[in-house]
């Protein structure tokens, strides 16, 4: 079994509530970027973990020391949440971090597709903005039931 970790977005899980079914429906299933392990293999999930939150003034180097909690459990592969892949403007810098200090680790750009990765940013927007309707939460997002916020609202708001 080859054993994977999954390193997901702070700002997802803390502040949208996000309990990342997709990712592990996904991995069970064996869909998305999952579908590179063997029937026969299947993966093992060691953990999960955060990347620590959006650099500031130390950087995305500090990325290193939360895959290091998890490759002190022999991962051989870090799967990098979809969402982390989709929207995070430091993505580049955590995998060339991570790169660094780990060159033999597979770091793996996703965990599961997103249907419509349009609606998927305008949907990470709200849930970061609130404008549309307050407060709304990832499972929001994930059961389709989100309320973005259109230049729309704004006119009949204004008028």
């Amino acid at each position: 079994m080859p054993k994977v970790g999954i390193l997901g977005c702070e700002a997802t899980t803390r502040d949208m509530d996000c309990v990342m079914i997709g990712c592990f429906g996904n991995m069970r299933g064996r869909n998305g970027m999952f579908e590179r392990y063997a029937e026969d293999d299947p993966p093992e999930l060691v953990g999960i973990i955060s990347c620590g939150g959006c650099p500031t003034a130390v950087g995305a180097e500090r990325v290193w020391q939360k895959v290091k909690a998890l490759r002190e459990y022999g991962i051989e592969a870090l799967h990098l949440t979809s969402c982390l892949v989709q929207v995070c403007p430091f993505t580049e810098e955590f995998i060339k971090a991570i790169r660094s200090e780990y060159p033999d680790l597979q770091i793996v750009e996703g965990t599961h597709p997103f249907h419509d990765v349009n609606a998927f940013k305008a949907g990470i927007k709200e849930l970061t903005t609130q404008r549309a309707v307050t407060p709304q939460k990832m499972n929001d997002l994930v059961f389709k039931r989100i309320k973005v916020h259109t230049e729309k609202d704004e006119e009949e708001n204004s008028g």
